[in-house]
Order: C-alpha cells, then structure tokens, then sequence
C-alpha cells in the first residue's frame, strides 16, 4: 500500500476480510450506516461554526437545527442504510441536532482556545519506507499556551490515549512544532464530556514503532479472514462476503451465532415450539426456526436485490423463498 491511516490499521484489526475489501481491492462499500452519516454531518456542522468564529462571525444556538438539517438534505443519498429496524430517519435527525446543541451550551461557549487548523491533513515517515497519513479534527492553542489535539465523537468512546489514534496524530503535532508538551483531546459529545490527556515528546518513537509493528503484521498478510460478530451488520461489504453470507444459510445445528449482530443464540420456546433466539434480544430480534428447511435449493438462490442467499420460509399462504437478510431486505419468490 501506498500510505496507511488509523482507519486502515484499526481497520485490519477488525476485519482483515474488510480491510482487503477497501484498500487491497479498493471496492467500493454497498451502503453507508446512517450512524456514521450522522456522526460526518455533525463533524461538517462542528467545522463550519469554529470556522465562524475564527472569521468573527457569531452562530446561535438557535440556528444549528437549521443548519445540520441543510448538510444533511443536501448530502443524504439512497447508500444510506438504516441497521436497527426499530429506529427510523427522523430518529437520527434529532440525535444529531441532541448531540450538536449539547456540545454547543457545555464546551463551545466555554472554549476560549484558539483554532490552528480545522480538518487539518497531515503526512508522516514512521521510518524510510511506511506513509503514515491521518486528519486532524482541530488542532488548537488553549489560553495557556498548550497546543491542544481535538478529536470530535458522536459514538461510543475511550479516553485519548485507549488506542492509536490521537497519539500517531501527537507524532505529527511534534514533529512539525516546537512543544515539549501538548493536550490530546477528545470531545465526547454523547456523554457530554471532554477527556483530555497530556503527552511529552518522548510518545512520538514509540508510537511509531507500535504503528510500525502493527503495519508489519498487515504486510505479511497473505489470507484476510473476516471475523464474523456484531460489526457484520454495519459492514458496507457484508453483502460481499463470503464468511458473512455462509452464516446467512445453514443447517440448524450448526448455527451457533446471530447473523444479524453475532451474539450468541440460545434454545427458547414459543407459541409453536421450541426455536433458536439471539441473545441480544430486544436489541436484535432475529430468530430461527429449526424445522424450517435450509437445503440448497436448484435453481437460483440469490437475492436479486442484495445478493444474501434465498431460503425456503412458510408463511400465511404456504411455503416461499425469501431474502435471507429480512427484515433488511423484504424479497420473497413464489415456489412454482
């Protein structure tokens, strides 16, 4: 590869089968998650209101509803694809406009720091061969003279120093300035909190030799296995993959894991007998019937609209082929 990232190193920690997918054979993702639709359009609405401020250009409280509402009618296309069944659009809508009016009464109005640089694109050498590149939400100066690294996050997070992201940005950060010291920082919008973390100098060689060892793994890589869990279901390949659509189609007694979120399932019993149920019920709702039949059929036995395998149901008016991904996917065929 020409150049790695964070994204791409924690990438292959999650799925070596996606890695291969994005940046070996560079294919484009199926669909895009509307979390992480949501999570860009507020990082757009976050970059254009410290722009403002730079420029002197004051922005209310009262207009950010307005304001991410435009970003996201106007960039808002058919890849977006909603997970969680339960939720809908104007569900996401209101988390985002939550998550932006928070961060704006709680942090911005009490940030005094000065912005450096907004979306700040940055190129380093881990050694004579290794690119490493990355982006900077916001790099800043507090009112006490410490550069400060911001990262913003509408999700589920660690502090600054859980993984490799902000510390290969400090390696940036030290390498192109005169600081003995700096702030990592990372502006949890979802739990209203900003956790901050002081680093020396001294991080920048053994973040790089970390970033270095994890590169060396990728590049004697010769099979990328997936790992099938509950990431599957926001994987823009899934449709894809191989590993995935095998857990899709099986025998009963072999099937152990949930194909939808990758918990385990476990034996219940219901109004017609006994049948297998995920785990992480309500959350996910998918079931399996035991007595239903999933042998390989003659025939094609692909979706024509998402491509998972077709199995063979009973319903209201008999038996049918449906789409393996429901409720996803709604395809059914009639049994001639």
């Amino acid at each position: 590869m020409a150049g790695y990232s964070y994204s791409s190193v924690s990438g292959f920690d999650n799925c070596p089968k996606s890695f291969e997918f994005r940046y070996i054979k560079k294919l484009p993702e199926s669909f895009q998650s509307i979390e992480a639709f949501m999570g860009s359009t507020v990082h757009s609405v976050l970059e254009m209101i410290y722009r403002n401020r730079e420029l002197g250009l004051g922005t209310d409280e009262l207009e950010l509803p307005g304001i991410f509402r435009k970003i996201w009618d106007s960039t808002y296309n058919e890849k977006i694809r909603i997970i969680k069944s339960e939720n809908n659009i104007t569900h996401y809508i209101d988390l985002g406009i939550r998550l932006l009016t928070g961060y704006y009464s709680n942090s911005f109005l009490n940030d005094v720091s000065k912005t450096i640089s907004l979306e700040q694109k940055f190129e380093v050498k881990l050694n004579g061969e290794i690119t490493f590149r990355g982006i900077i939400d916001r790099l800043s100066r507090t009112k006490d003279g410490i550069l400060r690294v911001t990262d913003f996050k509408t999700g589920s997070v660690s502090g600054p120093l859980a993984n490799l992201q902000l510390p290969s940005y400090a390696v940036h950060v030290f390498e192109t300035n005169n600081e003995e010291e700096i702030e990592l920082c990372i502006e949890d919008l979802k739990q209203k909190e900003t956790r901050i973390a002081k680093v020396k100098k001294e991080i920048v060689e053994s973040t790089k030799n970390k970033l270095i060892s994890k590169i060396n793994v990728i590049e004697k890589t010769t099979e990328f296995k997936a790992i099938i869990g509950p990431l599957c279901r926001w994987c823009g390949y899934n449709e894809i993959c191989p590993d995935y659509l095998k857990t899709k189609n099986v025998d009963a007694g072999d099937l152990k894991h949930c194909p939808d979120c990758g918990s385990p399932l476990a034996e219940r019993k219901g109004k017609f007998g006994k049948f297998l149920g995920c785990t992480g019920f309500p959350e996910c709702k998918y079931t399996f019937d035991p007595r239903e039949s999933t042998e390989n059929i003659e025939g094609d036995m692909i979706c024509p609209e998402c491509g998972s395998p077709l199995r063979k149901r009973k319903g209201k008016f008999g038996v049918f082929f449906g789409c393996s991904s429901y409720p996803q996917c709604s395809f059914t065929r009639k049994i001639k």
